[in-house]
């Protein structure tokens, strides 16, 4: 397994009741026309729920990029995390919007930051964040929940156009200085993104 999926592999195990993983925001490597070619796009397939009340349960998903975030503001968000805090980073991603999520038949729901980045075969890792979903981290109700005040989402691509990643659906970040953040999850397990594949977004959606 490759040492870029760590958080992902932690995805994909769901054995522990609060899995971490670090994510690291490195400069993306990516040139503008390539970023250009990577956003406006939709990202879809099988997200897996692990665990719960209603045991595994399967449906699917699609994500849809608008535009990345730059380099240098995502080193101003995880500026923004380290000196504010959660509070602080909620508050200046709230009224951005850089694609949308949708889960199964639900109404999308927008994207707040996105960012991605190369690896050295050429295969991309698009990370995104959003405000938590509702109703996943509300069957655990308490205080200690509002910590958690995020949905996270990472998304592998390799060169043939197979993908795989994962989604936290109450997720808290923390600064562990420069570009890197520790992401962890509360309460259930993380989905997984399954069977991934991309296309050109379609025009007006």
């Amino acid at each position: 397994m490759k040492p870029e999926r760590k958080l992902v592999s932690y995805l994909l195990l769901g054995s522990v009741w609060m899995s971490m993983g670090t994510i690291c925001a490195q400069p993306s490597n990516v040139s503008g026309n390539s970023l250009a070619v990577a956003a406006k796009r939709e990202y879809f397939g099988n997200i897996i729920y692990l665990g719960g009340r209603p045991g595994t349960t399967v449906t699917t998903f699609s994500v849809t990029i608008d535009t990345f975030n730059s380099d240098a503001e995502i080193q101003n968000l995880a500026e923004t995390l380290k000196n504010g805090g959660q509070d602080a980073l909620l508050k200046a991603i709230t009224k951005a919007k850089k694609g949308s999520l949708r889960i199964g038949t639900s109404l999308a729901r927008d994207i707040n930051a996105a960012w991605i980045s190369e690896g050295p075969e050429g295969e991309r890792k698009i990370t995104a964040l959003s405000e938590r979903l509702i109703g996943f981290s509300e069957a655990r109700r308490g205080a200690r929940s509002l910590d958690y005040p995020f949905t996270f989402i990472e998304i592998y691509m390799e060169t043939d156009g197979k993908g795989e990643g994962g989604l936290i659906p109450a997720a808290k970040v923390q600064s562990r200085g420069g570009k890197n953040w520790e992401v962890e999850n509360f309460g259930i397990y993380p989905a997984r993104l399954t069977h991934i594949r991309s296309r050109l977004r379609e025009s007006g959606k």
